[in-house]
């Protein structure tokens, strides 16, 4: 009798020691607390970092592994079972979608700001003003010199073959990639005739030490499109109204089936917080968060 009270003690405390096991943060997240991992385009590291950085600091028991990537790469990733967010700038494709179909996820597509394709040369260069069309010509020409990129497998290219060649990449001959940033600004500053293109959101925020020591090293190119009113600058106005041609959003994909960390961190973004901090970064955010003033009399 004895015995059977000792094994039913034993049971009974076994059975409250797997009840009390300590929530997963990989599983048992919820809007503002746990761990994830988050596929990003690379094209958007100072501004995510930023978003990170002022989520987790009001949520102190939130943890948000972002893993950047060029377009191409982050695309054959997104598979992975643990990704449940991802920042891009295009829309599943037919493999995604498979994939998604296949595990019965719902992805909902929420836009999060809209950047832009800076086109340029080498500071000093007198860049004047382009069209798409002059643009257009150049990259599909049979010969003469490159247009150059900062690597391959980017989502700036993709952009271009799709706002420009209807989505042919076969006719966009003239195009180069080099390995990274630097090496792509060298490039163009070493030759006078030689032209970039890289993502504006390398470069908008005027606050950043980063993105102004890219500035100093080219010359921004105003471009103007088949409708335009003249040639644009990027910046956060002409990416708004969309004066400025080539334009992008940038968009969270999120596939949770639950209010988790994912939810929390793609409605935060998206959110006032999240739209300020893109509107502080010279981007042009997809919702303008309205400013309160106050105004006081003598």
């Amino acid at each position: 009798m004895i015995g059977r009270k000792i094994i039913f003690g034993w049971a009974v405390l076994v059975l409250v020691g797997c009840q009390s096991a300590p929530p997963s943060p990989f599983t048992d997240d919820t809007l503002t607390q746990g761990d994830i991992l988050v596929l990003a385009d690379e094209d958007f590291r100072i501004i995510l970092e930023a978003q990170r950085t002022v989520f987790e600091h009001i949520y102190p028991n939130a943890h948000i592994r972002i893993r950047f990537l060029p377009e191409s790469e982050l695309l054959k990733q997104v598979v992975n079972d643990s990704v449940r967010v991802v920042f891009a700038t295009c829309k599943p494709g037919g493999e995604q979608s498979a994939y998604y179909r296949s595990r019965n996820l719902s992805v909902s597509m929420v836009p999060i700001l809209t950047d832009g394709i800076a086109v340029f040369t080498a500071p000093g260069a007198g860049c004047v003003g382009r069209s798409t069309q002059e643009l257009k010509a150049r990259l599909s020409a049979q010969e003469g010199s490159p247009v150059l990129f900062d690597g391959t497998g980017t989502g700036v290219v993709r952009t271009l073959v799709d706002s420009l060649f209807a989505g042919d990449a076969s006719a966009m001959r003239r195009a180069a990639a080099l390995e990274g940033t630097d090496s792509l600004l060298t490039a163009v500053a070493q030759n006078p005739v030689a032209m970039g293109m890289i993502s504006f959101a390398r470069l908008s925020d005027l606050d950043d030490p980063a993105c102004r020591a890219i500035r100093e090293r080219l010359s921004l190119c105003a471009l103007s499109g088949p409708n335009s009113v003249g040639p644009q600058l990027p910046n956060q106005g002409t990416l708004a109204d969309k004066t400025y041609p080539l334009r992008r959003t940038l968009y969270a994909w999120a596939m949770e089936g639950k209010s988790g960390l994912g939810t929390g961190f793609v409605s935060f973004v998206a959110g006032h917080k999240g739209q300020r901090i893109i509107l502080k970064s010279g981007l042009a955010p997809q919702i303008v968060p309205a400013r309160d003033v106050m105004i006081v009399h003598p």
